[in-house]
């Protein structure tokens, strides 16, 4: 289904919505060609909104809708496009199909609602940094890569705190037992990258908790909640549902509606087609099917879907080109958006 039948489905949730406007934004989950969300939405998001407050003539958006789809990304930039939508619109609701991940989970806490289908999960919020400071390992047989390659290993906020836990409250040593196990942490992970994640955890919680401010004055609701999704899940990988996003970690979720879950489920579906979500991206395969098909040049093409940001009028999309030169040699021709 093009975008132009898309259309009619967003129309429909928006009418179910009670007149809300929507846009939908989905990265890639394909594994060798993952999308994340970046700081670069920023501007595309501000076109859809600008053209959608245009069209309203007026000031503010009355309501909002984001269709999210993501593993996550910078949550910096889920932050800041948190904020930016607000600008737009007195409220503003999350759609979640499907995943909505680590700094996707980031942006719907400054959502006024979020309606999640029974397929959806958030996850945890607890960050992790990988640069060059951090330790690397070499692969090894049956991971992703060539055997004996380095890779470079992230570190995690809990990874460290339970490692803290572990000595303190499990091992139970003493100030020298625990001096020499901090020592040997230190000598696998850079103390100033053990710094950043301390840092890190401090500004995931006060991100979170200015986000979830913007639209409630439940202060203790505020707590638990980012206080669940930052520290308390145990994984960054921790996948929570639509009850225990509900009930448990108590963010505003919508109650069950049958049918405007049947239509978010349709647009999702129609979009992760366009895109080959859940599909893993082999070069290899996929550009050799791509050259076996009929009129297909010898030199095959396969253009990739990393990210698509679509409402009613206007559609932004980041492609990725990979192009067979010679036998077993693939290039990046183009990788850029698209509007």
């Amino acid at each position: 289904m093009a975008a132009e039948q898309r259309r009619e489905i967003i129309k429909a949730i928006q009418e179910k919505r009670g007149g809300s406007r929507l846009i939908c934004c989905l990265t890639s989950d394909r594994d060798n060609a993952q999308g994340l969300m970046a700081k670069d939405f920023l501007f595309r998001f501000f076109q859809h909104l600008r053209m959608m407050q245009t069209a309203e003539k007026s000031g503010k958006l009355e309501k909002l809708d984001v269709l999210l789809f993501t593993l996550g990304g910078d949550t910096l930039a889920a932050y800041a496009l948190s904020r930016l939508v607000r600008q737009f619109a007195k409220t503003i609701g999350v759609l979640v199909p499907h995943l909505c991940l680590s700094g996707g989970t980031l942006f719907a806490l400054g959502a006024n609602e979020i309606v999640m289908t029974r397929l959806a999960t958030l996850s945890a919020i607890d960050p992790s940094i990988t640069g060059l400071l951090n330790p690397s390992a070499k692969l090894v047989q049956g991971m992703p890569g060539m055997p004996g390659q380095e890779m470079v290993v992230p570190v995690g906020v809990e990874s460290v705190a339970g490692f803290k836990k572990l000595v303190r409250e499990e091992w139970h040593l003493d100030a020298e037992g625990s001096a020499n196990a901090f020592s040997l942490l230190a000598q696998r992970v850079n103390p100033l990258l053990l710094g950043d994640l301390q840092r890190s955890k401090e500004q995931i919680v006060r991100l979170a908790t200015t986000l979830m401010a913007l639209h409630s004055s439940d202060t203790d609701r505020i707590k638990n909640a980012v206080e669940t999704l930052a520290t308390g899940l145990g994984s960054h990988d921790y996948l929570i549902g639509v009850e225990e996003a509900r009930n448990e970690v108590k963010l505003y979720v919508a109650d069950e509606n049958p049918e405007l879950e049947d239509l978010i489920l349709r647009l999702y579906e129609d979009f992760s087609g366009e895109m080959e979500l859940g599909t893993p991206f082999n070069p290899a395969l996929d550009i050799l099917s791509a050259r076996q098909q009929p009129g297909q040049p010898a030199a095959a093409s396969k253009v990739l879907k990393i990210v698509m940001i679509e409402s009613l009028g206007r559609e932004d999309v980041w492609e990725r080109e990979f192009v067979s030169a010679a036998p077993g040699q693939f290039q990046i021709r183009r990788n850029h958006w698209r509007k």
